[in-house]
């Protein structure tokens, strides 16, 4: 349908309803907005007959794949609306990622208030996409939105779409190849592999005869909310998201930054996921089983929804702590606990040097990771070949590509000429790792622009590796987007690489190691070592690289031990 409706009781007789377990759906019901943009809604309702408070989900995913969210909520007396953002399914206009969902979000939350089966009270829910939905919308402080429910949201896209200056290859080219259009297309019909090798990349979607305004055009997203004020959210919200979620970079940058302005009713939950992982009864994260506790599933997650929105919707007084410590898993422990120090600085965290085997040689292919640092300067080499990268091989990745999500064994990687590895001796006794994990390291090239990878892995008495964390710089970008500057060819440069943020335990006779490489491929895009930017690049050359230690050069690992 496509017509406007200032009261849809009033037209109820026009709607097709279904009623179910005493659930009355209203299919296909919208507005049209100010700028004559319609955005069309499932709406679900206890009954007709009174006002209630309400729950929005709005998605670009089709609102038919949520008919259960909508019913699970209204059968615990919520009217919920799933509404189609602008340009997916029954929606009208173009969809282009992230650009309209807070001028539509906010209508949208106009249009509920004046209902006469809403309250005027709203809640927000949603899992991804969704969940920035909603994010985008918390610090315009609109009367009628109360709460948030926050499952692997952000508010800066930049933040998801992109690391360290390189480009989520692997989450952007498919994600948008398969949701940009009005409904979706099959991932089935296209060579994936080859559009994800595609020189230059910036032409991959049109080489198989699709326009893309946001694939061509994807630096637009660097700007997108970075003026969020956060000191304007005043909202209780809760967070959830995984070790291995692709996008808990920003889930956790929100929550952090709410918590850091003292925003009371902020409430963390980080679990041992990958995305959506949280939506089924797995507990395996790639080869790891993390044991029942790990498992959430649907129906679960609906209870920790609607358990939140009853204390936050339905209770005039909620009882809850203010500031709540976050709820966290860890890995190998298998273990929820509180922890009130995960993303604080602590004086537990630990810097860990890398050094030769001999300290003399100034060629090697790794050698020793200690909390000592190492008494003479050395150096370690290789040579990065963007024709024949470092294959992705596990860690948040998106979760289209099941083989690649979680931990995987990095025996095998670790056996290339373009890997280094530094492993510590065996712990003798366990210790807890929570937090953010970062790499300062010094390095140069032989070019104008490159990249270095880092992973911290943990080995087991076996020697299996398995990758705990991963991150990776751009060169030019080595200041942030917003400052761009080339390399001088062989200049020594210190280097910070974000490895995000994970919590897992480390055994009695385990080992940490940490890898350093320069690609991570597929998941990020390829450096062309030239001055050529990534996205654009036609040609790619190899590039020298040299990684420095010692005295002179403490490249370290700094790790967020917690204090027992």
């Amino acid at each position: 349908m496509r017509t406007v409706y200032a009261c849809i009781l009033f037209h109820l007789f026009l709607l097709p309803l279904e009623t179910i377990a005493q659930v009355v759906q209203l299919n296909e019901v919208g507005f049209t907005n100010a700028e004559g943009i319609y955005l069309e809604a499932d709406i679900y309702l206890p009954d007709t007959t009174q006002p209630h408070t309400t729950i929005l989900l709005r998605t670009p995913y089709g609102k038919f794949q949520y008919k259960n969210v909508g019913q699970f909520f209204a059968s615990k007396g919520y009217a919920t609306v799933i509404q189609d953002v602008r340009g997916k399914f029954g929606s009208s206009g173009d969809f282009f990622p992230f650009q309209h969902e807070r001028k539509d979000g906010l209508s949208t939350l106009d249009w509920i208030s004046e209902q006469t089966w809403s309250s005027g009270e709203i809640g927000m829910f949603g899992v991804s996409y969704p969940a920035f939905c909603a994010l985008t919308l918390a610090a315009d402080q609109h009367p009628a939105l109360k709460t948030i429910v926050n499952i692997s949201g952000w508010v800066e896209p930049a933040d998801m779409a992109i690391d360290g200056g390189a480009m989520h290859l692997l989450l952007n080219l498919p994600w948008l190849l398969h949701e940009e259009t009005l409904t979706r297309r099959n991932l089935e019909d296209y060579d994936l592999d080859s559009l994800l090798h595609y020189l230059p990349i910036k032409d991959a979607l049109r080489s198989v005869g699709i326009e893309s305004r946001a694939w061509e055009n994807s630096g637009t997203l660097d700007q997108l909310n970075q003026d969020y004020n956060y000191n304007k959210v005043d909202i209780p919200i809760l967070h959830l998201c995984g070790a291995y979620d692709f996008v808990k970079k920003g889930t956790l940058k929100t929550y952090e930054a709410l918590r850091k302005r003292r925003k009371r009713h902020q409430k963390l939950i980080f679990g041992p996921w990958f995305h959506n992982q949280y939506l089924t009864s797995l507990t395996e994260v790639g080869m790891l089983e993390c044991g029942d506790k790990a498992e959430m599933g649907y129906d679960a997650l609906l209870e920790e929804a609607v358990k939140w929105f009853d204390q936050y919707l339905k209770e005039t007084k909620p009882q809850a702590d203010p500031f709540p410590a976050p709820e966290v898993f860890a890995l190998m422990a298998n273990e929820w606990q509180p922890l009130p120090q995960f993303l604080q600085d602590t004086n537990c965290k630990e810097n860990w040097y890398i050094q030769s085997e001999t300290a003399a040689n100034t060629r090697f292919g790794g050698g020793i990771l200690s909390r000592k640092a190492a008494p003479d300067n050395s150096t370690g080499q290789f040579v990065f070949d963007p024709y024949k990268p470092v294959p992705t091989n596990g860690g948040a990745n998106f979760h289209f590509f099941p083989a690649q999500l979680g931990v995987r064994d990095q025996a095998e990687l670790e056996e290339r000429e373009d890997v280094l590895v530094y492993t510590s001796e065996v712990f003798t006794q366990s210790r807890l790792l929570a937090g953010q994990i970062e790499f300062r390291m010094f390095a140069a090239t032989d070019g104008p622009d490159t990249d270095f990878t880092a992973k911290l892995v943990l080995v087991d008495g076996e020697g299996i590796a398995m990758n705990m964390a991963d991150g990776i710089i751009r060169g030019r970008y080595r200041h942030g987007r917003d400052q761009e500057a080339l390399l001088v060819p062989n200049k020594i440069y210190e280097y910070w690489i974000d490895l995000g943020v994970t919590s897992f335990e480390i055994p009695v006779g385990y080992r940490i190691r940490l890898e350093i490489s320069s690609s991570n491929f597929p998941k990020y895009d390829r450096n062309s070592n030239t001055e050529i930017d990534a996205f654009e690049a036609k040609i790619l050359r190899r590039a020298q690289q040299t990684i420095y230690a010692g005295p002179e050069y403490p490249t370290q690992l700094i790790l967020p031990f917690i204090c027992k």
